[in-house]
């Protein structure tokens, strides 16, 4: 009993380290691995949730870029009426691109869409951060997002 006892003692805590020491879940985005923030679950290859807020990319080729945007957009508007619309110039992985910002009310407050397309390392993409905060600027985005996109201001 005491052999066992003492071979307990000396497996366990390898065994905790080993489980601390488990890598972080990453998505790759557009080429670049990205590390999920701890309390984000990664609900496929193109999506990440948080408590606060989704983050969805989808990839197209360049001609669906803009017609697929422009229908996103106003299928969005329809489901969340009324929404308010706002275009705004961003950046994805430091690439210019273009953006809409919608605003509607939610049960319990304000929830805001935020739809960043362009090209980034040569591939059209779409991302969607949808959020309950009102991000004025990059600062405001949840870090994963940052590491994908970024405002103008």
């Amino acid at each position: 009993m005491k052999k066992l006892l003492l071979l307990a003692l000396w497996v366990l805590p390898g065994f905790c380290l080993a489980q601390a020491a488990a890598p972080a879940a990453t998505i790759n985005f557009c080429g670049v691995n990205i590390v999920v923030p701890a309390g984000c679950t990664p609900e496929s290859s193109y999506s990440v949730r948080c408590e606060r807020y989704q983050l969805n990319w989808f990839y197209l080729n360049h001609g669906q870029l803009l017609p697929v945007v422009e229908t996103m957009v106003k299928v969005e508007k329809k489901k969340h009426k009324p929404a308010e619309q706002q275009a705004f110039d961003c950046f994805i992985l430091d690439m210019p691109a273009k953006g809409y910002r919608l605003s509607y009310a939610i049960e319990g407050g304000e929830a805001y869409q935020l739809i960043f397309y362009g090209t980034a390392k040569g591939q059209p993409v779409v991302v969607q951060l949808t959020t309950d905060i009102d991000p004025e600027k990059t600062a405001d985005l949840p870090e994963i997002a940052q590491r994908m996109v970024r405002l103008s201001k």
